[in-house]
């Protein structure tokens, strides 16, 4: 009977540390089903970060596209609007210039000729496009003008012109 003992006792034993062993593997495979689970949801987050990426890259080339679309158009907006803005105050310029002259042709003989060499010189340094009737002034602003007769007409006096018109 005692060998049936030792013999129960040492597959008491057995079972026991087979059970163990069992257990540490149990919880080895659980730990490993673990890692491996993360792992698996790991990859399919990545896969989800590459696509979502994929898809950025692709918006972010559209939106270089479209900046450097408007870029041009900006650029070119900025060139019509700097000449718009210069065309405008060149025609401001031109007018106030206009309005120099036909003032300036009252003035003395001396008076004229100082003002076309200065606007001469305006225009030359400006680099500024004369129009026909501006030029056409300048040529002719430091001619001879008769001088005006005054006549007595009524009580009243008047400038005559050499157009031979009484002018009110």
């Amino acid at each position: 009977m005692t060998t049936d003992l030792i013999d129960y006792q040492e597959m008491k034993d057995f079972a026991r540390d087979a059970q163990r062993a069992l257990d540490r593997e149990r919880e080895e495979m659980t730990e490993r089903a673990v890692r491996l689970e993360a792992f698996c949801k790991m990859t399919d987050q990545m896969k989800e970060i590459l696509e979502e990426n994929e898809d950025l890259e692709e918006e972010n080339a559209k939106l270089r596209s479209q900046l450097e679309e408007k870029k041009m158009k900006f650029a070119e907006m900025s060139k019509l609007t700097t000449g718009v803005a210069k065309k405008v105050a060149q025609d401001d310029l031109l007018k106030a210039f206009r309005i120099f002259l036909n003032t300036s042709k009252r003035k003395t003989l001396s008076k004229r000729e100082a003002a076309k060499v200065v606007l001469m010189e305006i225009f030359s340094s400006a680099k500024i496009a004369l129009p026909d009737d501006i030029t056409e002034m300048l040529n002719h602003l430091d001619d001879e003008q008769p001088e005006p007769k005054v006549v007595n007409v009524a009580g009243n006096y008047n400038d005559i012109h050499d157009n031979k018109r009484v002018m009110a």
